[in-house]
């Protein structure tokens, strides 16, 4: 009988234990918050959506929606910025204006009026470059003062006196070449460097006048038209 006893007190005790541990365990998990979710992919949720019901006596229950405040920020594009830059540099490329150049040409004496030379036996004429006449081979040079006296048929004449002043106004003269030159009646005067200004005519043999005066100003052939430091004297018909 006392046995029975022992063992009915053994299971009310056990049964008070596990209703203690019962309880005791209920109460920790209401009071104790659910673990966080450790999945990174479900890190960025969207907020969700409030819903509001407001109820008044005399309306009916209208739900109010109020949505998600977004909460990203407008970020300039650096690439925007570097577009309007480009921009920038480009837009402000200096323009230039190119001007072309125009070569003057030459200022070759003209043919001599009749008129003019109507008292003399010699006009002067201009006449284009030609290496068998000009000095040094060339057909154009710069540094010389010089072409052919020429009669009225054409042929150079040998032995005719050109008269000159040179930019000092110092008198020389000159004669007309012939024999043995290949060329008769060609003459040329040195005057160095381009730009000095030069007087000269054509005399007889008593040292007058048999052509007009001829003021001539030496510079370098432009490549097209006339030589502008050869003058010839044609005798006139």
């Amino acid at each position: 009988m006392q046995d029975r006893s022992s063992v009915i007190v053994f299971i009310l005790i056990l049964s008070v234990c596990c209703l203690g541990l019962y309880v005791a365990l209920s109460g920790y998990l209401i009071n104790t918050p659910p673990p966080l979710n450790s999945n990174p992919a479900s890190a960025n949720f969207a907020p969700p959506t409030v819903l509001v019901v407001i109820s008044t006596s005399e309306a009916a229950k209208l739900p109010i929606v109020i949505a998600p405040v977004s909460t990203a920020l407008a970020v300039p594009s650096p690439l925007g910025a570097f577009q309007t830059i480009t921009a920038a540099i480009t837009n402000a490329r200096p323009t230039f204006t190119i001007t072309p150049r125009i070569a003057l040409p030459p200022t070759a004496l003209p043919a001599q009026s009749g008129a003019r030379c109507a008292s003399f036996a010699f006009c002067p004429q201009d006449g284009p470059p030609d290496s068998r006449l000009a000095p040094t081979g060339a057909a154009c040079p710069r540094n010389y003062i010089w072409g052919q006296i020429i009669d009225a048929n054409g042929k150079g004449i040998p032995d005719i006196r050109i008269r000159f002043k040179d930019p000092n106004g110092e008198a020389n003269f000159q004669t007309s070449k012939g024999p043995p030159e290949p060329i008769p009646g060609i003459y040329n005067i040195p005057t160095g460097q381009p730009g000095s200004t030069w007087e000269f005519w054509v005399v007889d043999s008593n040292g007058l006048d048999i052509s007009p005066h001829v003021m001539m100003t030496t510079q370098a052939f432009s490549g097209a038209g006339n030589c502008p430091t050869r003058i010839d004297f044609v005798q006139r018909k």
